[in-house]
């Protein structure tokens, strides 16, 4: 075979035209950050498979991310099972060590329906599944009595095994986000989901070698027997046979990209591993035997092609080829699955968390307390109010009560004595209902005006909408829809989309500004800081200059000369979009047709630029964006005052940074910093103090000279500060060291270390501000906040231990939430309604709007939506609980009750009915009686049964009638039934205990028809 060089201009847009056509291929690119961007341009197929280095050291605290994780597994699963067909790899990740293929034949297993189920808890966490109450990434396993779920890496979905007396009786495919079964399979191939096998024997060998390098050495190191898990970085460790990828892929033609680039690379990245553990001399020993093999193995290989964009001195070739490319963009991602981690339930409740109860006020949640008596077994919420009183509230009134979302600082308990929590909730009203008013003048003389309408083009605007790279989320199409609506109608826009950092609120901004330009005006973006102005002004111009439409940018950084042409050219309508800061609201600045005005931002302009925005809402569509967190709940009540769109739902396959906070350590910055550059990452260094930027600059360069630093911060000359800015923007800088003046809207989603020098001179809001730069792509991300233990005060400390808590499962919903707390509504009520939301919390905050609202409207009808079961059930002697066994994780048992008592129709108890089945298997008794209750209870109260209450020494049923009770509504005829209309009362004598349930259904059940 004749080895061919091809000298191209850009090696990755050659291997996605021609690579397509090949058959049996492995490309190997020089690094990590080569191979995704790569993938950024790439049109996957069937066959693909991408064979990443690892993304952390070697026996590092951290394992590998899941994503790396799964991509790996994914290529080996797809190799077993004869799918592969191109594979796309790193230079230093080919040559990393894995499990030897017929290792991972052996361990894999087919299940089918009708067979029997060997998987069990220890067998699947020896091939390297991991334990979860609900599975929702590739890797998880969870087990509930006969139902087993996984998500075994390289699948799309994970499955749902039911099973009865170990015969599988079905298996399904299910949606991690609502955890719904969606498909039925005959069968599924269960692979190992780690590459280090901790089965036996390959443990037992492990722990030998780990003995021998212990012996050879001359030394121990005990803990690496408790980390056996962690060690797919050195899987050689695992196996008799030592092998490489590259072993099983025999007949594939090797394609090398830069490869002088790629022994510089490989040379480069060990040289940093063996000297970060210079220290531990047993894991180098082990290192250097099992982590992977010398470059040597690939440069021996005899047949190859090799594509490069300069010279080639470190492999032969035979002919060469020049040839000169079109380079591909980024293209439009097709509709493709995504393992969308659930969003967080933000009225869960975990113990010691501050709650409101509607009648009784600000309380703690101290849990859940199950409690057996003469009537059964039910659980409790149990409450502590001030002075250490308590209340046990039942689960079946779990609805009335709400965690506590406000500023936590100084918080009181209520007293379950006196009147104080009813005055508070009366001045709250008052001020809500003031409020409501005010606002409503504002928009409604904002109604009274017109505008013209901007009907736009909808071929251009088709063509528009495709070439956005990404996948929209269903919140960002609404948001786009809606704004689009508003810019069609003759009334002035005035929208605000509220979503978090990295969310897509600019695409929303891009579609509304093309579609003003195509209906012939003008469009002004302010935003709050020069940055963020470059910013967007580059996503502006890059998305809407190929269409012809021309965008300049207006900062302090413009000359004058370049000002004046600048004005002059908007003046005439030479210009469609301009960009910049609070100097576009200058009187000298005149437009020709000015049509739509984007606020980035709003609530970090100063208060006179705000009212100069409220007079331009009266004239002219105006388009708020805004970082603020606000509930969904919160923005449906608001939504018929200010025009809203919430975009809620973060882009498929982003994960919160991990959060590391500690004392400032030289090594832990070298190692954060090289594992970020290893793996085709950039980092961010900040440090607040402009004088001392020079010397943390010479410093970092000294500890870190393999890496490209360079600084930013606002007092630069102006074209120093864009270079820089825009080197690290394309990635030409490995580091950025820079003042918070990233802290607002800075956008590099290759940036996924941020580390946070001297971090406790900073308030709270500040550092999660500073977190949201990172984590902003399908890359796990790392925050390290570090601190001077000498200057740490006891604020400080606090600030940090309050940062951390927000770092690990679920801590996403935690910090946004958390943030609410920090940012409160000034953006979208002002600021004097945040005092009203900390004394009664949110949710109950979110009622009093919703019911001013309403009265606003002139609206005191009762819809279903808006009613409140309020029926009880008093002394039913049946075990009305979802026992421990069906439902283990307590956090989940809270949720589904209180799913139960929100539910307002018959059929929602169906549908969770349906879903306990399906995600825990067959209805125990008790949760049977828990569902039948509430069908009884929502019928009692349809018919305006207010207390429906069993006694047992007169064998009677009393039902105490509501306000709204409908006479002869039980449509029993029977001498059994006495009303008496005058107390409110309907007594139905002669009901035995063994009879009870069948009565209660016959008189209640399918009432909710009646209304």
């Amino acid at each position: 075979m004749e080895r061919v060089l091809y000298r191209v201009n850009d090696p990755i847009s050659w291997v996605e035209k021609k690579i397509e056509k090949c058959s049996a291929t492995v490309v190997i690119f020089p690094s990590e950050r080569m191979l995704e961007s790569f993938i950024d341009i790439h049109s996957k197929h069937e066959g693909d498979g991408f064979f990443f280095s690892h993304d952390v050291f070697p026996f590092e605290d951290v394992g590998t991310s899941p994503r790396i994780r799964s991509e790996r597994l994914a290529l080996l699963r797809k190799l077993l099972l004869g799918e592969l067909r191109t594979v796309y790899t790193s230079f230093h990740g080919l040559l990393r060590k894995t499990v030897p293929i017929e290792v991972f034949e052996g361990l894999s297993l087919k299940v089918e329906v009708g067979g029997p189920l060997t998987l069990h808890e220890d067998h699947l966490q020896s091939l390297g599944y991991s334990r979860a109450f609900s599975v929702t990434i590739p890797g998880e396993f969870a087990i509930r009595g006969g139902i087993v779920d996984i998500f075994i890496p390289g699948t799309e979905r994970p499955i749902r095994i039911d099973t009865f007396d170990r015969e599988i009786e079905s298996i399904r495919s299910f949606d991690p986000a609502t955890q719904k079964s969606l498909q039925r399979l005959n069968e599924a191939y269960v692979t190992p989901a780690a590459e280090g096998i901790t089965a036996s024997p390959h443990r037992e060998l492990a722990l030998k070698r780990i003995s021998s390098a212990e012996k050879a050495i001359g030394g121990s190191d005990e803990i690496l027997r408790d980390r056996l898990d962690t060690m797919d970085t050195i899987a050689g460790i695992f196996y008799e046979r030592q092998s490489i990828l590259l072993d099983f892929l025999e007949n594939y033609n090797v394609v090398f990209v830069n490869p002088d680039d790629a022994l510089a690379e490989f040379g480069r990245r060990e040289r940093e591993t063996l000297e970060l553990l210079s220290d531990k001399a047993v894991r180098k020993f082990l290192y250097i035997r099992f982590g992977g093999v010398s470059s040597e193995v690939l440069l021996k290989l005899k047949d190859y092609s090799i594509v490069s964009d300069g010279e080639v001195s470190s492999l032969d070739y035979d002919s060469e080829l020049g040839e000169k490319l079109e380079i591909i963009k980024r293209p439009r991602r097709e509709e493709e699955f995504l393992p969308r981690i659930p969003v967080v339930d933000w009225t869960e409740l975990e113990e010691g968390d501050f709650v409101v109860h509607k009648e009784y006020g600000i309380g703690r949640y101290l849990g859940v307390r199950t409690v057996e008596n003469i009537l059964g077994t039910r659980e409790y919420l149990l409450l502590e109010y001030r002075d250490e009183n308590k209340i046990y509230v039942p689960v079946d009134r779990v609805d009335r009560v709400h965690k506590y979302i406000g500023n936590t600082e100084g918080i009181q308990l209520n007293s379950l004595r006196g009147t104080a929590w009813n005055r508070q909730k009366s001045k709250v009203k008052r001020e809500v209902k003031a409020l409501i008013e005010e606002l409503s003048n504002l928009y409604g003389s904002r109604e009274a005006s017109s505008g013209i309408p901007l009907i736009g083009e909808s071929e251009m605007e088709k063509s528009f909408k495709e070439s956005f790279p990404y996948l929209e989320t269903e919140d960002q199409q609404k948001a786009v829809e809606e704004v689009l609506d508003d810019l069609s109608t003759n009334k002035p826009m005035d929208r605000l989309i509220s979503g978090d950092a990295g969310y897509g609120k600019t695409e929303v901004a891009l579609r509304a500004t093309f579609r003003a330009v195509v209906s012939g005006k003008q469009v002004a973006v302010m935003v709050p800081t020069t940055v963020l102005a470059r910013q967007h002004f580059d996503n502006f111009e890059s998305r809407l200059s190929p269409f012809g439409i021309r965008v300049e940018i207006l900062d302090r950084y413009r000359t004058d000369a370049q000002r004046s042409r600048l004005l002059k050219r908007l003046k005439n309508g030479q210009v469609d979009v301009v960009v910049g800061t609070h100097s576009l609201l200058s009187k000298e600045i005149v437009f020709a047709d000015l049509g739509l005005v984007v606020v980035d931002e709003e609530q970090l302009f100063g208060v006179l630029q705000k009212e100069h925005f409220k007079k331009l809402r009266l004239q002219i569509n105006v388009l708020s964006m805004s970082a603020t967190p606000i509930p969904r709940t919160l923005y449906m009540s608001l939504s018929g005052l200010r025009d809203l769109s919430v975009i809620s739902t973060p882009p498929a396959g982003r994960t919160s940074p991990e959060i590391y906070v500690g004392a400032i350590n030289e090594r832990l910055i070298r190692t954060a910093v090289l594992r970020e550059t290893n793996r085709g990452g950039q980092t961010i260094f900040v440090h607040n103090r402009v004088t001392e930027l020079p010397e943390i600059l010479v410093k970092l360069r000294d500890l870190l000279p393999e890496v490209k630093i360079d600084v930013a911060h606002g007092q630069m000359n102006k074209t120093a500060f864009e270079r820089t800015i825009r080197e690290f923007y394309v990635g030409e800088l490995d580091m950025l060291l820079c003042t918070t003046i990233i802290e607002s809207g800075v956008d590099v989603p290759n940036a996924n270390t941020l580390i946070v020098n001297d971090s406790q001179r900073y308030g709270l809001a500040q550092l999660y501000q500073l977190r949201g730069r990172v984590g902003r792509s399908n890359r796990r991300a790392f925050s390290y906040f570090l601190y001077d233990p000498k200057r740490l005060s006891d604020p400080s400390r606090e600030r940090l231990k309050a940062l951390k808590e927000f770092s690990g499962a679920g801590s996403g919903m935690k910090i946004a939430m958390r943030d609410l707390e920090i940012r409160g509504f000034g953006t979208l009520l002002g600021a004097e309604q945040h005092g009203n939301i900390n004394s009664v919390g949110l949710y109950l905050y979110r009622e009093m709007v919703d019911k001013a609202m309403k009265e606003l409207r002139g609206e005191f009808e009762i819809g279903v939506e808006e009613r409140t079961v309020d029926t009880e059930l008093k002394n039913i002697p049946f075990d009305m609980v979802i026992p421990e066994e069906y439902v283990s994780d307590s956090i989940e048992r809270l949720k589904i009750y209180r799913r139960i008592a929100a539910c307002k129709e018959e059929s929602e108890i169906d549908e969770i009915e349906a879903e306990l089945i399906d995600r825990f298997g067959r209805l125990p008794s008790q949760v049977v009686s828990l569902l039948e209750a509430s069908r009884i209870r929502l019928g009692a109260f349809t018919m305006g049964i207010k207390i429906v209450e069993y006694d047992s020494h007169s064998e009677s049923l009393v039902m105490t009638h509501g306000e709204n009770h409908i006479r002869d509504s039980l449509g029993v005829r029977s001498r059994r039934l006495i009303v008496n209309e005058r107390e409110g009362k309907s007594i139905l004598y002669g009901v035995p205990e063994r009879h009870l349930m069948k009565t209660l259904k016959t008189l209640f059940h399918g009432a909710e028809n009646i209304v």
